[in-house]
């Protein structure tokens, strides 16, 4: 599993909603107060508390006046492989089928707890570690993918080609893209933006600065490519989600 590089989003936010997208990212999505309105792939859900997702499945949510807790999972970190292992070989499940009614209580709890309280503490990610607990078979990759991608978040501010990567972990250029979709589920190339959005991300949490700023340091070719590839990945522009946000933190592994 990859272990040297930042692999968890947590994002607070209220009264917001995010139109139909799709990413890397495995992703346990929870109110910490009222139901919401989503869609998980293709089906429409009125009212429910969360969900868990798998990469690549295209999602939305309304959450009018909820506070929602989104935690977005880099699906070859081991928090990420613990989340498939969940899923099993669904795309989603409805929150309740992953934890019981009393986890999800005690989770949201801690939260208002928080709010109220200069001296509680509230862990963003406690639900997703209490699943170590749970773990037997943790999903594997082939070694020459890991290396592909510990080369890409080494070389993320820079001007990544295919070739180069082929070339560090040795194989052919067609061989790598195969191996690479086929093992992450994704091509590389998709990989690589993810990988700049993460860096986008992490650079957004410094104060002073600018989303063109982060988006120069991500190595996007400019503010709006940024824009346009960050709201593929989570259906809403940058700007808007820092607005609606209470907090948004990377976390190490």
């Amino acid at each position: 599993m990859i272990n040297r590089h930042e692999d968890t989003l947590a994002i607070l936010v209220k009264n917001i909603g995010v139109d139909l997208h799709h990413h890397h990212a495995v992703q346990l999505v929870i109110s910490l107060d009222k139901p919401y309105k989503a869609v998980l792939d293709n089906q429409e859900f009125e009212s429910i508390r969360g969900f868990l997702i798998d990469s690549d499945v295209p999602h939305a949510c309304q959450s009018a006046n909820a506070t929602v807790l989104v935690i977005s999972v880099d699906a070859t970190s081991t928090k990420g492989g613990l989340l498939k292992q969940q899923l099993s070989k669904n795309k989603f499940l409805l929150i309740d089928k992953v934890f019981s009614v009393c986890e999800i209580d005690r989770f949201s709890a801690s939260y208002w707890n928080y709010c109220h309280n200069a001296t509680a503490e509230f862990d963003p990610l406690h639900l997703i570690c209490s699943l170590y607990d749970r773990q037997s078979n943790i999903i594997s990759f082939d070694q020459r993918s890991l290396a592909a991608i510990a080369f890409i978040n080494q070389n993320i501010g820079k001007t990544i080609q295919v070739t180069d990567i082929a070339r560090h972990v040795d194989l052919s250029e067609g061989r790598l893209r195969h191996l690479f979709s086929e093992q992450i589920g994704i091509p590389i190339t998709s990989y690589i933006l993810w990988a700049r959005i993460k860096v986008a991300l992490k650079e957004m949490l410094n104060p002073g600065v600018t989303l063109a700023n982060a988006a120069h340091r991500a190595n996007f070719s400019d503010h709006a490519h940024f824009t346009r590839t960050f709201r593929r990945m989570f259906g809403i522009s940058p700007s808007l989600l820092l607005k609606h946000s209470q907090f948004l933190q990377v976390f190490d592994l």
